[in-house]
C-alpha cells in the first residue's frame, strides 16, 4: 500500500514535469500567438505543481509521518519546488519576448503605414494628390519600400514604390537617383522635378 502511494506520486510528478516540456522551443522562434498559448500552459502547470507541492510540504512537516517515506517525499518536494522556479523563469523570459514582439509589431506598422508629402516632407494620409511646386525641387520617397517600376516618357519619369502594406507612384520627375529593385526609406531623395510646376502622387495602403 505504501509503495503504491509512492509510485502514484512519482507517476503524477513525471506527468506534470513532462507536460510542459513538449512546448519547450527556443523563445526567439515563437510567434506572439505561440507565446500566449505557452504562457497559459505554464500557468496551468504551475497550479498543478503548486498543489502537489503544498500537499507534500504539509505531510513532510506534520509531526506524525513514516520515517522511511520522509527522504523520498522531501526529494519530491524539492523537485516540485525546482520545477516551480523553472516555470517562473520561463514565464519571465516569454513575457520579455512578448513585449519585444509587440513593440516590433507596433514599430513596423507605424513605419510601413506612414506616408509623407514628397515635396514638403509633412505627414499625409493615403490618397491621390497633385502637389504644386516651384522647380527645381528635390522629390522624396513618400513611403519606405522597394522601387518596383520605372517608366520613361516624353513628359517625365514615373516611379513606383511598394512595401508590405502600401504602394505609391510619382509622376513626372525630370531626373532620378534610384534604380529598379533598389530599397528606399521614407524621405530619401528619389530625384528632381525641373520642368514642371507640379507632381502627381498616389498612395494606396491596406490595413488588413
Amino acid at each position: 500500500m505504501k509503495y503504491r502511494k509512492i509510485l502514484t506520486i512519482l507517476g503524477c510528478l513525471i506527468l506534470m514535469l513532462s507536460k510542459n516540456n513538449a512546448l519547450c522551443l527556443p523563445a526567439q522562434d515563437l510567434k506572439l500567438k505561440d507565446i500566449e498559448r505557452r504562457l497559459t500552459d505554464i500557468e496551468q502547470t504551475k497550479k498543478e505543481v503548486l498543489r502537489e507541492y503544498l500537499k507534500l510540504f504539509i505531510k513532510n512537516h506534520q509531526i506524525s509521518y513514516l520515517k522511511d517515506e520522509y527522504p523520498l517525499k522531501r526529494f519530491l518536494e524539492k523537485t516540485l519546488l525546482k520545477k516551480l522556479t523553472q516555470l517562473n523563469q520561463e514565464k519571465l523570459s516569454l513575457e520579455h519576448k512578448k513585449a519585444e514582439l509587440i513593440n516590433m509589431y507596433l514599430f513596423n506598422k507605424q513605419i510601413i503605414s506612414q506616408a509623407i508629402n514628397p515635396v514638403s516632407g509633412e505627414a499625409i494620409n493615403p490618397g491621390e494628390y497633385s502637389f504644386k511646386l516651384t522647380p527645381p525641387v528635390f522629390i522624396r520617397a513618400p513611403i519606405s519600400g522597394m522601387i518596383t517600376n520605372i517608366k520613361y516618357s516624353p513628359e517625365g519619369v514615373m516611379i513606383k514604390i511598394e512595401n508590405e502594406k502600401c504602394n505609391s507612384s510619382l509622376f513626372p520627375l525630370s531626373t532620378i537617383r534610384v534604380n529598379l529593385g533598389e530599397k528606399v526609406v521614407i524621405k530619401e531623395i528619389l530625384g528632381e522635378v525641373k520642368t514642371h510646376n507640379f507632381i502627381r502622387v498616389k498612395i494606396n495602403c491596406s490595413y488588413q
